[in-house]
């Protein structure tokens, strides 16, 4: 199982969705960015699953009955957040000493 929240940001690492494909459905696409909605683990299938924030797909038909398309979990992986850090930008605005020889 992954270690995927609600909420967290990830990058779409393999967008081969194609055998599943259904008319009106959208699809995450390789290099974006995306949020997750769901995260929700199959125990039939062994796999976790997710939507996303940013694609919200009609209610369809599927092997499992009513209900919006999901995404393998194994298809993303977050994206690395890091804190922001102006260390250097304040540096910049310091202004430097010299001493400069007489």
């Amino acid at each position: 199982m992954c270690n995927f929240r609600v909420g967290q940001k990830v990058v779409c690492v393999r967008d081969d969705f194609a055998r599943d494909r259904y008319a009106g459905v959208g699809y995450p696409e390789h290099g974006k960015v995306y949020t997750l909605r769901t995260v929700e683990f199959d125990d039939r299938y062994k796999l976790t699953f997710v939507r996303l924030a940013e694609i919200r797909n009609p209610v369809l038909m599927y092997q499992g009955g009513m209900t919006e398309v999901s995404f393998d979990a194994e298809a993303f992986r977050p994206v690395a957040e890091r804190k922001t850090d102006i260390s250097i930008f304040k540096a910049m605005l310091t202004p430097k000493t010299e001493q400069v020889p007489a």
